[in-house]
């Protein structure tokens, strides 16, 4: 099946195709320029321009006779919003779908932009999702776990555990963008992400475990107005969360906090 997509592409596997070498030596300077697509964010065109610079290598190639370079810069320093993790398999297929239309395939413009947008806005959400939701919250879970008793165990987990799956989709996808175009969409989406309901699940246990060890330490650290205190902070922050910003929120309450800890050794101890 996948040797049928490649053909229908018109664009062979790199690993089978031709040569790795080959492969990196004409995609290197696109390759490294995926980990600042987000560098020149901006209100008007969101990550279009960083977008742009990915496949900027490759412009005046694909405009050569038939194309105008000039157009498929104006079409692609347009609006782009694809996330951090996945744009790059975006970047991929786009770069796949002009080339073929370099070369005379039937490819037209308004095809490549449709499909460009319809798999920033499916790709960002799913990897979101899996990054910001699951994968993040529970490293650093691990890593606040570890940092208690004073160990860099858990920082270097959870570093391990994010590249693996960053590095994977970050190159991966645009290696399997550049394989297959726009036939990688559903294939590629199925396959993303399949440990995700593991990961939910261990991100679950490990707050609950952090939840309840924290208490412990509190109480032995703090004493029973600590405890209480900390039951004051989290239900004002299930009322804020409702009425400010999440960085407003967190902002108050670490000031608050802050606030208690200072005076904590006064006037509250004599309460307990």
């Amino acid at each position: 099946m996948q040797g049928d997509i490649g053909i229908e592409t018109g664009d062979g596997a790199p690993g089978r195709g031709h040569a790795r070498t080959a492969f990196l030596k004409e995609h290197w300077n696109a390759i490294w320029r995926l980990f600042f697509i987000q560098s020149s964010r901006n209100e008007k065109t969101m990550d279009g321009l960083g977008f742009y610079a990915v496949i900027s290598p490759f412009v005046k190639k694909w405009g050569g006779p038939a194309n105008d370079a000039k157009e498929i810069a104006r079409r692609h320093l347009d609006y782009f919003n694809g996330g951090l993790y996945l744009s790059s398999a975006v970047a991929g297929v786009v770069a796949n779908m002009e080339r073929r239309r370099s070369s005379g395939e039937p490819v037209a413009p308004e095809r490549i932009d449709r499909t460009k947008t319809a798999l920033s806005s499916v790709l960002a959400a799913r990897a979101n999702h899996f990054f910001d939701g699951l994968l993040i919250p529970f490293g650093l879970t691990i890593a606040c776990t570890s940092a208690i008793y004073g160990s860099y165990v858990g920082l270097a987990a959870f570093l391990a555990g994010y590249n693996i799956y960053h590095f994977q989709y970050r190159i991966g996808g645009y290696c399997s963008g550049t394989e297959l175009g726009e036939g990688m969409g559903g294939a590629f989406v199925a396959r993303l992400f399949r440990e995700e309901r593991l990961v939910a699940g261990c991100a679950a246990f490990a707050s609950g475990v952090f939840a309840a060890l924290l208490f412990v330490r509190s109480r032995g650290a703090g004493g029973g107005g600590f405890l209480v205190w900390g039951a004051i902070v989290l239900a004002a922050s299930a009322i804020l969360g409702k009425r400010t910003s999440p960085v407003r929120n967190v902002g108050v309450l670490l000031l608050a906090t802050a606030l208690y800890l200072v005076v904590y050794g006064g006037a509250f101890a004599r309460l307990w």
